[in-house]
């Protein structure tokens, strides 16, 4: 529904939300103070590690994502309501020395931010949106600004799609040698698949059923965006509306859902 104009006119005009937590601009008389100016990585690192203190480096940084996560019941994509600063960082190695990376999206509608931990490869897939699976074997969908050239965020999707893929590869690998060092012992994903007592965990591409696609064939048009969506039933973004429902994702998450329960 369009604005009224008529109340529109008589409110005041609000103050800019404060974004100082997200953005910073460094000032142009910088150097005429004597002090340094700082890189964007520097200036990336120093906001997000006012968050969270075990960051020690930024990979990556997208301008403006969206959460969404994959409920069952019913089944289709909700959002969630947390959107902003996307970051993929890197974390303190584990006590056994693993490397540990992250996804970390500052919220700028609420004061819950978004984090998950990048272990391997399997819990990652592309499409429509960039996949992450949790431990508790939850979906969430994150959606990346992506306009078309020449803008800045033109290929910020296909970056970010291959630096999750490197960093997930290199908590893995770094997991796998040091476990292979302490004498062979389960992994943790053995560990948690043992631990779930009906079924196991399914990997993202088992639930979707799809193959990975390579970041530089991914085709970052509009249009071409839209058909996709059309094509599968997913909502176009970022103006969704929850819980629509997809032929072929739903058939999938009802038949893993059933799998899971035993009753398949």
């Amino acid at each position: 529904m369009a604005p009224n104009r008529s109340k529109a006119r008589t409110q005041q005009p609000q103050p800019p939300p404060d974004l100082s937590s997200y953005t910073i601009d460094v000032p142009a008389d910088m150097n005429a103070t004597g002090v340094t100016p700082r890189s964007n990585e520097e200036l990336n690192l120093s906001v997000i590690r006012r968050h969270y203190p075990e960051v020690t480096a930024v990979h990556y940084v997208v301008s403006y994502a969206a959460l969404y996560v994959y409920a069952l019941d019913p089944p289709g994509w909700e959002r969630t309501g947390t959107e902003g600063s996307l970051f993929v960082c890197q974390l303190a190695p584990s006590p056994q020395g693993v490397e540990r990376f992250s996804v970390i999206m500052l919220n700028r509608k609420g004061l819950e931010n978004f984090t998950m931990e990048i272990k391997s490869p399997d819990g990652i897939e592309f499409g429509e949106f960039v996949m992450m699976q949790s431990d508790q074997n939850q979906v969430y969908g994150l959606w990346i600004m992506n306009d078309p050239p020449p803008s800045s965020t033109a290929n910020a999707r296909a970056e970010l799609q291959d630096r999750l893929q490197e960093l997930a590869e290199r908590a893995q690998k770094s997991r796998e040698a040091a476990e292979q060092m302490q004498g062979n012992r389960p992994s943790s994903y053995e560990q948690m698949e043992n631990s779930i007592p009906m079924g196991r965990q399914l990997s993202l591409r088992e639930l979707f059923g799809q193959p990975r696609q390579d970041a530089s064939s991914y085709n970052s048009d509009a249009h071409t965006a839209a058909q996709v969506a059309s094509h599968n039933h997913l909502p176009m973004l970022p103006h969704t509306q929850p819980n629509v429902q997809t032929d072929v994702l739903s058939q999938l998450f009802m038949k893993a859902k059933q799998d899971y329960n035993g009753l398949g």
